[in-house]
């Protein structure tokens, strides 16, 4: 009886803990990013890059795109972005990453069915020209020229969403700062020698951009007819219905400049709101260093509440969605004071040990890679950090019993999350600046789960931009499906939601952009469920 009563209690303290086992070269991938760091220190290199989960091959699993960078100056060489394909076990690399290596100094990548065929198209950023790879059959095309997607300039993270809800996915492109070779002046600490890489106040922001989809495998450019006309140092961005209106709106992480909250105003239009709505600037009225963000609903009251990954000496941002406004908690919700000693970039919410809560993921890595030999206090190489969302959106760190891919340090730029296993729960890939790829898999998720792959009819093929609300055990989750967020990647399409004992789901509502709803009812858990819209 006494052992009985012990297991029964190993087990109730276990349940709701994760486990993370770094698995990337054990299972086939071995890539290493290349950002050809030179003595000029010249600022993209110390931001890239990126990575998407996507479906490449239409057999259910999720592949991994890998973005590289090379050199700016001498080109690509041999760091071209790499294709893996899952095949349930394991990933082997695909030839020349199926037709879409890459030429450009690399950023992000947004994995999306651009044109309805019901396959993974390729939007490329860079430093230098923007790329589009169109998948056909037997492989990706280079359809940059035809597209129009070739801009050249610096384009970070970019964000695939139905923004007029016309049926087709247009593109949203988030630039930096104007950065030409040969103009970047002497930053450092002259007094010790050392160079260091320039923080974007010494380069001229510059307008992000909106694409339309004509329909036509093409794209127009129409962010300023379209309000897109802030000058930011744009990093991060995610869409969302924000306002729950039911058109889909944009929120972008800047770096040192006020974050952009552009809301939809159903007309082809959007309005800058981000002072007004209070998800511009800190708690304190500060302009942070905005890197990466996510959006998703962490204190179930039905909408979605934002967050962004900030500098060092900068707590991270936690706006809470209340209605017509936002308050930023992250010292009330338990992030503020342990993110002041991490640089973030990569972040992402996520239900990591599927109990029913949205957790949160926060990949770190210095910008500096040699902040050690004038900062003992900080290192270049930083642990990733996992907090885990209580139940009422306050969060505890449980990185430290996380398991061993936690007690690491990473140089992460983008992570994005995936099912790689096909086993409920999901993993984590995590491209590290200039060092090997890491892949964080989850073994620890004890509790039931749901994943729902939608097949969009009047609305985008993909559902980006469907609202679902699910109903089990006793409460309400919100999910959004979206191409685009964290910082320059994609994690996988399907939401996966997280049952904890529930063995059975009461309702599923799923909100389509072009306006339908679906409701399923007594859904049985620890599924892929495939629904297609009437």
């Amino acid at each position: 009886m006494g052992v009985l009563v012990l297991v029964l209690l190993l087990s109730a303290a276990s349940y709701g803990q994760s486990h993370f086992v770094e698995v990337a070269r054990e299972l086939g991938i071995d890539f290493v990013h290349h950002n050809g760091a030179s003595p000029q220190k010249q600022l993209p290199e110390t931001n890239g890059a990126g990575s998407a989960f996507l479906d490449y091959d239409g057999d259910g699993d999720w592949d991994l795109y890998l973005v590289n960078s090379g050199d700016m100056e001498r080109g690509r060489g041999t760091a071209s972005n790499q294709l893996f394909r899952n095949d349930g076990r394991a990933f082997a690399r695909v030839d020349d990453a199926a037709g879409a290596p890459g030429t450009s100094y690399g950023m992000g990548v947004a994995a999306a069915d651009y044109d309805d065929d019901g396959d993974p198209d390729l939007y490329l950023t860079a430093w230098g020209l923007d790329q589009f790879y169109r998948r056909e059959e037997g492989g990706y095309v280079d359809a940059t020229d035809e597209a129009g997607l070739g801009h050249a300039g610096w384009t970070t993270s970019a964000v695939a969403f139905d923004y007029d809800l016309d049926g087709d996915l247009d593109l949203f492109a988030a630039q930096y700062v104007r950065f030409a070779l040969g103009e970047q002046p002497w930053c450092g600490r002259e007094d010790m020698g050392l160079r260091f890489y320039c923080d974007p106040r010494v380069f001229a922001s510059t307008a992000d951009i909106l694409y339309r989809n004509d329909g036509h495998g093409t794209f127009s450019e129409i962010g300023r007819q379209a309000g897109i006309t802030g000058e930011g140092n744009g990093l991060g961005a995610v869409a969302g219905d924000y306002d729950g209106d039911g058109d889909p709106d944009l929120y972008v992480a800047n770096d040192l400049t006020p974050n952009f909250h552009y809301v939809n105003q159903g007309d082809g239009t959007f309005a800058e709101t981000g002072l007004l709505a209070g998800t511009a600037l800190s708690a304190d009225g500060a302009s942070q260093a905005g890197m990466g963000v996510d959006a998703g609903d962490i204190d179930q009251d039905g909408d979605l509440d934002l967050f962004v990954t900030n500098y060092q000496l900068e707590n991270n941002g936690l706006y809470r969605n209340d209605g017509s406004f936002y308050s930023e908690i992250s010292f009330k919700a338990g992030l503020g004071d342990l993110s002041l000693n991490y640089l973030g970039f990569g972040t992402g919410f996520f239900d990591s040990d599927n109990d029913g809560y949205l957790d949160l993921f926060v990949g770190n890595g210095h910008v500096h890679d040699n902040i050690e030999q004038y900062d003992e206090l900080v290192t270049y190489a930083q642990q990733a950090q996992l907090f885990r969302n209580g139940g009422a959106g306050v969060f505890r760190e449980v990185t430290a019993e996380s398991g061993p891919a936690f007690a690491a340090s990473y140089v992460v730029r983008g992570s994005s999350f995936g099912d790689i296993d096909q086993d409920g729960d999901l993993d984590i890939a995590l491209v590290n600046n200039g060092h090997r790829f890491a892949l964080l898999r989850n073994d620890g998720a004890q509790g039931n789960h749901l994943a729902v792959a939608l097949e969009g009819r009047q609305s985008n093929r993909d559902g980006i931009g469907a609202r679902l609300y699910l109903w089990a055990g006793g409460r309400r989750q919100l999910r959004e499906v979206k191409a685009g967020s964290g910082f320059l990647s994609t994690s996988q399409r399907d939401p996966l939601f997280g049952l904890g004992t529930a063995e059975r789901i009461e309702r599923l509502e799923i909100h389509w952009p072009a306006g339908g709803v679906q409701v399923l009812k007594d859904l049985a858990a620890n599924q892929r469920l495939h629904v297609v819209e009437d």
